[in-house]
């Protein structure tokens, strides 16, 4: 019987990536997401691979009556990823600095909080917690406090419960990927440059200038350590936040 993979805001980037890699692996997965839409065109975008063994369902993970529900009808599961997340930009003085901070916080952090919790009464023992947090859950950024504060949340909430299950062998670690060539990272890009009056280009290299590598990290490298915390070998690593920078950190 095929295991079962669980990927919150498997619509793009890190998450659908994670998803292809957990296919290819020979999981069922299901893929979870706002947007129904997004879902259905990733979906399609995986072609053959796809086939009657990616699911998908539109969840909120804001909505703690719509995870629950999710979780209530789904029989067990083996890997649970935490991926979804939202990168808003405001510094204190602006208008929408504390619309930024309650969206972030209840999508980012509750909504982590939300999905484990849930998946915790599913998930078979000896099973795989991963969660995405990022370079910004271990350090800061100017104008990115909500954010930042939301991924050192998530790092703590992570080691927590790695504790917490740890008596039914389940592991729980987080990654913290730097700049990943995916569509927030090509946002945060855009939003960054024009509060610092710059030019989307010129941002971008400096960022590429900062990491020894000299690029972005790759959606499939994230992946690939995604699947390989999710694995067997990978059983007495747990409460662990790993970072994928190509350096930076």
């Amino acid at each position: 019987m095929s295991k079962v993979a669980v990927i919150t805001g498997a619509g793009s980037g890190i998450g659908l990536a994670t998803a292809r890699a957990f296919l290819e692996a020979g999981y069922v997965v299901w893929g979870l997401g706002r947007s129904l839409p997004k879902l259905e065109a990733a979906r399609a975008g995986l072609g053959d691979l796809a086939d009657g063994r990616f699911l998908i369902s539109g969840v909120d993970v804001a909505d703690r009556g719509a995870v629950d529900a999710f979780f209530s009808g789904l029989e067990a599961l083996d890997v649970l990823v935490v991926n979804h997340g939202i990168c808003l930009e405001a510094t204190l003085e602006s208008p929408e600095s504390d619309e930024v901070w309650d969206q972030t916080i209840s999508i980012n952090l509750n909504g982590a909080y939300n999905v484990i919790r849930a998946a915790a009464a599913r998930i078979r023992d000896a099973g795989r917690i991963v969660t995405v947090s990022s370079g910004l859950g271990v350090r800061g950024r100017a104008a990115h406090q909500a954010y930042s504060a939301s991924k050192h949340g998530l790092n703590g909430l992570t080691k927590s419960v790695a504790l917490e299950l740890a008596p039914r062998r389940i592991t729980a670690n987080a990654i913290c990927p730097g700049w990943v060539a995916t569509e927030m990272s090509a946002q945060n890009i855009v939003d960054t440059a024009i509060r610092r009056g710059i030019e989307p280009k010129d941002l971008r290299a400096e960022a590429e200038s900062g990491i020894p590598i000299g690029r972005f990290v790759a959606p499939e490298e994230c992946a690939a350590m995604i699947l390989w915390l999710a694995s067997e070998e990978a059983g007495a690593i747990t409460g662990q936040a790993i970072n994928i920078s190509g350096g930076e950190f």
